[in-house]
């Protein structure tokens, strides 16, 4: 199976970019957003939206990710509500989620961090990301040709906190993982039933709270989280 060759190909990383930990510098968050059709609608009819959120990470902070916390605004819904949920486990879906969930894929995505990232020249990894409905939350299956992964995202009023396991965030011994950048598109409908929506338009922005938070790699990080604000344009 692949999970062999992903050990096997992060301790080889491991091996040969071996670096010294080092003091961070403090991290910060770039986020963006945008969503299709820039039109809102109202309480009375909401309108269907295709979001698409960019989160990049500081990379000269070198810092570790253990989750990143979205906030919508009350001019934007998530709502899993009347959409096809994916019923397969955690290993079915490292399969191919379209092979077993086909009809609760809800977009795109892809991610990149450094492995080793205090080496001289720490390991570039990228990940395709594909997001899916699952049980009261929403799932993101990660590839890419030496590890993957499926991030779970826990909805709880207007925050969706997607939690990063501890195995890409340490994915060998002493060696450490650096987020640089998560991308995803959400879009999904079905009959009157919509994933993301909107009810208004506040100065003509959705303004969509990310929080990204951190843990030691091995010295703590400079700060515990970094935050920003991504404002999609709307009218």
């Amino acid at each position: 199976m692949r999970k062999s060759l992903v050990a096997a190909g992060v301790a080889a990383l491991s091996l040969a970019l071996t670096g010294v930990a080092q003091a961070q510098t403090p991290p910060s968050v770039d986020a963006s957003a945008t969503v299709s059709p820039s039109k809102a609608g109202t309480k009375k009819k909401p309108k269907s939206e295709k979001l698409k959120l960019v989160v990049k990470n500081d990379p000269s902070s070198k810092t570790t990710a253990s989750g990143i916390e979205i906030t919508f605004p009350s001019t934007l819904k998530l709502a899993l509500k009347g959409l096809t949920a994916c019923k397969a486990t955690d290993t079915q879906l490292l399969g191919g989620p379209e092979k077993v969930c086909k009809s609760s894929i809800v977009g795109t995505g892809e991610a990149n961090a450094l492995v080793n990232p205090f080496a001289a020249t720490p390991a570039p990894l990228k990940f395709k990301v594909t997001p899916l409905i699952g049980n009261k939350e929403l799932l993101f299956v990660l590839d890419s040709a030496i590890a993957d992964a499926v991030l779970h995202g826990k909805i709880k009023g207007k925050k969706l906190t997607i939690v990063i396991p501890a195995f890409l965030q340490k994915p060998a011994p002493d060696t450490y993982s650096a987020l640089i950048d998560f991308t995803t598109t959400l879009s999904k409908t079905k009959g009157k039933n919509a994933l993301i929506s909107s009810n208004g338009c506040k100065s003509k922005k959705h303004k969509v709270g990310v929080r990204v938070t951190y843990v030691p790699n091995p010295a703590p990080p400079a700060a515990t989280s970094a935050s920003d604000t991504a404002e999609a344009k709307c009218s």
